[in-house]
């Protein structure tokens, strides 16, 4: 599925992702990309070395149309001169004046924020080689800082957005939260339907001595269970007790 699609639908409080400086043309694409995938659709570029570049278009893949739709500015000041909150990413997680936040802490945040619904706001990453400058991050209301472990906590840019993205989509129960939805391909199967799967399902168990005589009970709860878990539609009940049908076919035609 497109992640573009029915775009339009997507709150307004999701927030503009701000690059600033980038040196490479690709972290741009990528970004664009993990932006479709987590709902985000605003992307501002400040200063970017080189944009438009055939790589970032390579790396966009289905965040062509947010890449294509980036608005370029001049300086940092343009570019978040219309927000009333920011936020800014570095991975110095100490001496910042402002609150530092986790992007789970910061995703908290913003779903109470954007409550008021003239709330607009950024999230602010820096250069590859150097991050944010720290009169950049001065400016910022928050303090967004990613825990890594060992002794190098830097993140690839993308990455970074990546992360810092998926904590406020869930956040915000965007659509796009939810997990894989399993496919049902018709009405699912009724109690009656089921309980007769189940009946045969028993008979054939025990006609091919896998339930024993004066047994069963616990065996035909564990089945039951599972296929209760499966959601079974009524196409799907028909193909399983064909294959029960088959069973039973196959061992009467290779009896001696």
């Amino acid at each position: 599925m497109d992640t573009l699609d029915n775009m339009e639908t997507l709150p307004r409080a999701m927030p503009v992702i701000i690059l600033d400086r980038t040196s490479h043309p690709g972290n741009i694409g990528a970004t664009a990309r993990v932006m479709a995938n987590m709902g985000l659709v605003e992307l501002r570029l400040v200063a970017p070395e080189k944009f438009p570049h055939p790589e970032a278009d390579q790396f966009a893949v289905s965040g062509r149309e947010i890449l294509a739709g980036a608005q370029v500015f001049p300086n940092l000041d343009e570019a978040v001169g219309d927000l009333n909150f920011l936020a800014a990413t570095t991975n110095r997680s100490r001496g910042q004046r402002q609150t530092v936040l986790t992007p789970r802490q910061l995703a908290e945040k913003w779903a109470q924020l954007v409550e008021n619904a003239e709330t607009r706001g950024g999230i602010l990453f820096g250069t590859e080689r150097t991050g944010l400058h720290t009169v950049d991050v001065d400016r910022a209301d928050v303090v967004c800082n990613i825990p890594t472990t060992g002794s190098y906590g830097s993140l690839n840019l993308s990455h970074a957005v990546m992360v810092v993205a998926y904590e406020i989509m869930l956040a915000m129960k965007s659509d796009r939260s939810a997990g894989l939805v399993a496919m049902v391909h018709g009405t699912l199967a009724s109690a009656d339907e089921m309980n007769r799967l189940f009946i045969h399902l028993e008979e054939v168990l025990r006609e091919i001595d896998f339930i024993k005589p004066g047994h069963g009970g616990r065996m035909m709860g564990s089945l039951k269970a599972i296929f209760h878990r499966a959601a079974l539609d009524r196409r799907e009940v028909s193909i399983l007790r064909g294959i029960l049908h088959e069973i039973i076919a196959s061992r009467d035609r290779h009896k001696p």
